[in-house]
């Protein structure tokens, strides 16, 4: 099936008003040719250089060419597996991509010291680190890079035959790289994290997994021409007008899960939640909620799902589909989609925290044997099984409850069991992100949208610190920062915060009071 939106009848009424005007004032028009001008003038200026995601895909088939002979290349010698080191857009797009064909690919977005110590310790002589960023200097990435960099090191293993680097030209990662003598393919410094899926960022590593590129890039090409097109039968004029329909009133979107597309709502997830989340708007992706229906949120959903909104399409198709939709859907609410103005708060925190003793010195007390931190304190929270309730309590008509789990993502359909009890327990939406990823997702939105959230932070603790080569700390202590400078960022926005500390046995008890 081709490239559709569905409306149901309320939510079509409502936003047809809102579709005729934009579809009268050729905002996808301009928005094809790139006009910096359409969510005002303060955005502009970001505006003018974050538009390379509007080209035409088809600019990337002569590198889809060169990623087949460097894959095919790789085989020759060995190398056959695939580990992606990345954060955010740099590693979001391509999992989904490998998973939606059902290819392996080893991601790492962590800092968890078990999470990288499982990757390291391996035999590296058949992999190949494609280490993906950007700007060049996100920690974690850089964390990792060293840590394989030493692994293959240690190994005997020369790390310039195992290591590609994806970087936008004249980032520091590129300059180092090439001195390095690694392969490095460049990205387009127009095109931003969170909009790069259909860029080189996405299409690296997912090609040296083994996708289709020519195949892709065509279906890609597809929604371009469909999303590119005035009038207003658009798809994602629709979708976009639709999605912001009722805000700030209606800012929750409960995302249906696809079979076919797996793990994609997470990747929405950061496109819409990065994208919107700021000056006390944005709309909030709640990726395979159970709720059936909330009177602050619209349903997203599969072609019949029974949705407010269905959609059909291939993952290409759709990824070209949400990133004109969301810039839409920004114009409606009225806030700039390429920035992220409070993303670098938490990065500050734990910047400070890992400069001084400061991570090890906040007020905590006992919780059946986890460590306990609540910002306000929470009356009523005595033991495991008052989570729930407390939780709900404090979330209301209107709030939403976030899961920020700093542990291995191994655990994660055990946490979105957690998460669709919690729902049906309290009746408000329920989030999962894996620190420290989802502070470069839903972060920006939990700091900048509406104060609405609650959060149940959990650290997960290890008895084996992993070090990172040229640095003064290591992975604990690096994720230990991030989690507590995380938490004091959302104190210090007045909404609440409950932090526990444990380890795997602890947190499975945790998990279990969850559930119950």
């Amino acid at each position: 099936m081709s490239l559709a939106v569905w409306l149901d009848g309320p939510l079509a009424e409502l936003s047809a008003h809102a579709r005729r005007e934009r579809a009268a004032s050729e905002f996808m028009g301009a928005l094809a040719a790139g006009d910096s001008t359409l969510w005002g003038e303060a955005a502009q200026a970001e505006a003018s250089i974050r538009l390379g995601w509007t080209a035409a895909p088809s600019q990337w088939s002569s590198l889809a060419d060169d990623i087949a002979a460097l894959r095919a290349e790789l085989h020759e010698s060995g190398i056959t597996r695939v580990v992606l080191s990345g954060m955010g857009g740099s590693s979001l797009g391509p999992e989904v991509m490998a998973a939606s064909a059902n290819l392996p690919l080893t991601v790492i977005d962590s800092t968890h010291p078990d999470e990288i110590a499982l990757e390291i310790n391996q035999d590296l002589s058949n992999a190949v680190i494609v280490v993906s960023s950007k700007s060049g200097g996100t920690v974690e990435t850089d964390s990792q890079k060293r840590a394989f960099e030493g692994a293959l090191a240690s190994q005997g293993l020369d790390p310039a035959r195992h290591i590609v680097v994806v970087t936008d030209p004249g980032s520091p990662l590129h300059q180092a790289s090439l001195e390095a003598g690694y392969r490095v393919l460049e990205g387009d410094s127009t095109i931003g994290g969170r909009f790069s899926a259909v860029s080189p960022f996405g299409l690296v590593p997912a090609g040296l997994a083994g996708l289709d590129l020519d195949t892709f890039l065509a279906d890609a090409m597809a929604g371009f021409r469909v999303c590119t097109k005035t009038g207003e039968d658009n798809p994602a004029l629709t979708l976009g007008v639709a999605l912001a329909q009722g805000h700030p009133v209606v800012n929750k979107l409960l995302l249906r899960s696809n079979p076919l597309l797996p793990g994609f709502g997470d990747w929405v997830e950061q496109l819409v939640a990065e994208s919107t989340g700021k000056e006390g708007k944005g709309l909030l992706p709640v990726v395979g909620s159970r709720l059936d229906q909330l009177p602050d949120g619209l349903s997203v959903g599969p072609h019949g799902s029974g949705s407010d909104i269905e959609i059909a399409g291939s993952l290409a198709e759709q990824m070209i589909l949400w990133e004109y939709a969301t810039a839409v859907a920004c114009a409606e609410i009225g806030v700039n989609p390429f920035d992220q103005p409070n993303v670098e708060s938490a990065k500050v925190a734990a910047r400070e925290l890992l400069e001084s003793s400061a991570v090890a010195e906040r007020d905590e007390v006992d919780l059946e044997g986890l460590s306990l931190f609540a910002h306000p304190p929470a009356p009523g929270l005595a033991t495991l099984a008052d989570v729930p309730s407390v939780l709900g309590s404090l979330a209301g008509d209107r709030g939403y409850i976030a899961l920020c789990v700093f542990a291995p993502r191994e655990a994660e359909e055990s946490w979105r069991e957690c998460a669709g009890q919690l729902e049906h327990r309290t009746g408000r939406p329920v989030t999962v992100g894996f620190g420290p990823r989802f502070l470069h997702s839903t972060g920006q939105l939990h700091k900048g949208g509406a104060p609405e959230g609650v959060f149940l932070q959990v650290i997960q603790s290890t008895e084996t610190e992993v070090a990172i080569p040229g640095r003064d700390f290591g992975f604990w202590q690096l994720l230990k920062s991030q989690a507590h400078g995380d938490a004091r960022v959302l104190s210090e926005s007045g909404q609440p915060v409950i932090s526990v500390t444990g380890n795997r046995d602890d947190v499975s008890r945790l998990q279990q009071a969850l559930r119950a």
